[in-house]
């Protein structure tokens, strides 16, 4: 392994594909390593994007000049002590992980400058969306650091603070997930009138990137186009009946209705960084 890489640190195993195939699309896919993560996805990581699959993490964190955190909540307890025992002051911590909060880093990780970063799956493609917040020892060439790295992930975003941060996550998190439903509705519906599943998936990926956002793009009052043809009877019947005949409306309804577990009043996750307790209310 050559010195001065960018290592990953997986664990949540969609989480870390997300970002290890948006930092690879446009950027030098040979300065990352990946460890921590099950051997199938090292392996196809590695094939598909070209990245250094490292098994053992021990060689991998001393030698990061940035290192992501891309694990599960609830391995923080395990994972962030063996972390903060190898890695080097000069390392920027970047951590991906939802829910983990700038001051558990800074406890585990002192002398080191933090960075933490909310995204959305879209970074695959390298036209994602992300946020970040930098702690308060992050200077500005540690934040120019992670954007130019994060640039290939698409645009990303600079926040005053965690809690605007925050805010994002949940954003980004909800948006995601009622794109996704209504994506597969449109796929089955369009496997429901013949279609196959590769023209299903063609077709919808034309609608979502066809005349809508040229529209939108080119100043066209949307809001004003859709009202005027839903006066339309004929247009309004046939969209009436589409949303009836295949339940579009109540499937997305059903998928959407995930409520959140309770809050325990009398717990903090954050009040003691030493017993950390992870309480993510956004995972699907």
């Amino acid at each position: 392994m050559s010195s001065m890489v960018k290592g990953i640190i997986g664990g949540n195993e969609f989480l870390t594909e997300v970002l290890v195939r948006g930092l690879t699309v446009h950027g030098p896919a040979e300065a990352y390593c990946v460890g921590h993560c099950s051997d199938q996805l090292g392996m196809r990581l590695a094939a598909k994007c070209r990245v250094q699959y490292v098994k053992n993490i021990t060689d991998l964190i001393p030698n990061s000049a940035i290192l992501f955190l891309t694990f599960n909540p609830e391995d923080a307890n395990n994972l962030l002590p063996r972390i903060a025992e190898k890695v080097k002051e000069w390392t920027l911590i970047v951590s991906a992980v939802h829910g983990l909060k700038i001051a558990t880093l800074e406890y585990f990780f002192p002398n080191n400058e933090i960075i933490r970063l909310a995204v959305n799956p879209s970074i695959i493609s390298g036209a994602g969306l992300g946020a970040y917040a930098g702690s308060q020892k992050a200077s500005t060439d540690a934040k120019s650091m992670a954007e130019i790295v994060l640039k290939d992930c698409g645009d990303v975003i600079a926040v005053k603070d965690e809690k605007e941060l925050e805010e994002i996550e949940k954003y980004l998190a909800a948006n995601t997930f009622l794109s996704y439903v209504v994506i597969q509705t449109m796929i089955k519906n369009a496997k429901k009138i013949g279609m196959t599943s590769k023209e299903a998936n063609f077709a919808v990926d034309k609608l979502l990137k066809g005349s809508m956002h040229t529209l939108i793009d080119e100043g066209y009052d949307t809001a004003d186009l859709i009202s005027r043809g839903l006066k339309d009877k004929s247009v309004h019947n046939e969209a009436v009946e589409l949303i009836k005949s295949y339940g579009l409306d109540t499937e997305i309804m059903n998928s959407l209705k995930n409520p959140e577990p309770p809050v325990n009043p009398d717990e903090n996750p954050n009040d003691d960084p030493k017993n950390y307790k992870m309480h993510y209310r956004w995972s699907r």
